[in-house]
């Protein structure tokens, strides 16, 4: 009996793909997480073991009570997930390195996608300077904020999330490895593509699972009159874009997937 009710179980379940969704600060991720899930699972799988997010709490816990670095802690979650047999969809703000694609890249598929660096810059910038929570919130104008350890760390995300080196100092001496690590995980991802082409990504993830996803929009800015005041100083903006330059490149090869 038990035997049987485990194939029924293993049957329903090979009918999802496994998914998992690596969701980039700043760029529409709640919105694409959400509707990933509604147009490839029930909604249900929300409730059990098959779905499940990166915990930032847990991981926070794990950074201080073990001295790790917290971005360690949720490769370390990601990793046990995409071991799990029993999961469907992982989703949370967690890089995704070369060394575990190539690992899990043929059971699972990863998606993602990009946005405009300076507006991501800018976006996560007003975000974190707007938010209501402690975490990463800061309090500098921009001029300060530019010349900033952090700043350097949000302008190299994608280097970060994609490619071999996790410090932006690293990833600032040895730019064009950065950029070609990166480039190169990135074509392993079964839907990767730029927020600015949304209708090609969809178009893409249509294809791939075959079935039309819904995206509502999501998580806004709290202070679109600062996103627009730094749009229009150009300085600032020239400032913002060389900063940048190793995630343009990379979005800038995505783009053209």
């Amino acid at each position: 009996m038990q035997g049987s009710l485990k194939t029924k179980a293993a049957n329903f379940l090979s009918r999802y793909p496994k998914v998992f969704f690596c969701h980039i600060p700043k760029c529409a991720g709640v919105s694409l997480s959400n509707a990933i899930h509604a147009s490839l699972y029930p909604s249900f799988f929300k409730a059990t073991r098959m779905s499940s997010n990166i915990d930032l709490a847990g991981s926070k816990v794990s950074s201080e009570l073990l001295n790790i670095d917290m971005t360690i802690a949720r490769e370390v979650q990601l990793a046990f997930s995409l071991n799990d047999k029993y999961k469907k969809f992982i989703t949370g703000h967690c890089r995704a390195r070369p060394e575990l694609v190539d690992r899990f890249g043929e059971s699972w598929n990863f998606i993602t996608i990009l946005r405009d660096p300076k507006k991501r810059f800018v976006s996560e910038f007003v975000y974190n300077k707007f938010k209501d929570s402690d975490w990463a919130k800061h309090d500098e104008e921009i001029d300060v904020y530019l010349d900033s350890a952090f700043a350097r760390h949000s302008a190299t995300t994608y280097a970060r999330y994609f490619s071999k080196f996790t410090d932006a100092d690293d990833i600032f001496k040895y730019e064009g490895e950065a950029i070609e690590t990166a480039v190169d995980n990135l074509k392993n991802f079964s839907v990767a593509g730029t927020l600015e082409n949304l209708t090609g990504w969809q178009h893409k993830f249509n294809n791939h699972f075959d079935t039309k996803i819904k995206i509502d929009n999501k998580n806004s800015s709290p202070n679109k009159s600062l996103s627009s005041e730094l749009y229009k100083d150009t300085s600032v903006m020239e400032r913002i874009n060389h900063l940048s330059r190793i995630d343009k490149a990379i979005y800038e090869a995505v783009s053209k997937f």
